[in-house]
């Protein structure tokens, strides 16, 4: 006996399902680490802030932006904890070199597609007004370049709260 059976294609829900999951959570944990140094740098400046005679040059501004402004300027080398925060000062530039990522992830909607290789690419678009005029930018990740990028933001997030840890456990004690 002979019967005919239709193969019927795979249902790519659980492909999307997954790419979507894992597009997220790098997303998630990119913020992670962006959160944690935003922490890091919001409460070193505080502390920077209570040092006696020194504290007064300490600005603490609302947005996240200008708190990393913020303590560049009083760690930099005209800054008042200048002799103090040089590994502190580089840290901070090294990780700096990721803001714009951060602010893709924060405020960009991202689209999300799969390669014929089932590895994940997200385009991020946002929105700014500047000088009451749109700016819209793009950011496209591939998953392989995200990866490499979480992992760098993460080594350079926990190697600049620790840099800050430690200043902030000589500076006021």
């Amino acid at each position: 006996m002979n019967a005919e059976t239709k193969i019927l294609p795979q249902s790519d829900d659980a492909l999307w399902s997954r790419v979507v999951h894992d597009v997220n959570a790098w997303r998630g944990a990119c913020l992670q680490c962006f959160s944690a140094a935003e922490a890091g740098v919001t409460e070193t400046l505080l502390s920077l802030s209570t040092v006696p005679e020194k504290g007064a040059a300490v600005r603490l501004r609302h947005l996240t932006g200008q708190r990393f402004d913020d303590i560049a300027a009083v760690l930099g080398t005209e800054g008042a904890f200048a002799a103090e925060g040089k590994a502190a000062f580089k840290a901070i530039e090294a990780f700096r070199a990721h803001e714009r990522l951060r602010t893709f992830l924060a405020h960009g909607v991202a689209k999300i597609a799969v390669e014929r290789t089932d590895k994940w690419i997200v385009v991020y678009r946002q929105v700014s007004i500047r000088a009451r005029q749109p700016e819209r930018t793009m950011l496209l990740v591939e998953e392989a370049e995200g990866l490499e990028m979480l992992a760098d933001i993460r080594r350079k997030s926990q190697q600049l709260c620790s840099i800050l840890a430690n200043l902030r456990h000589q500076l006021v004690k």
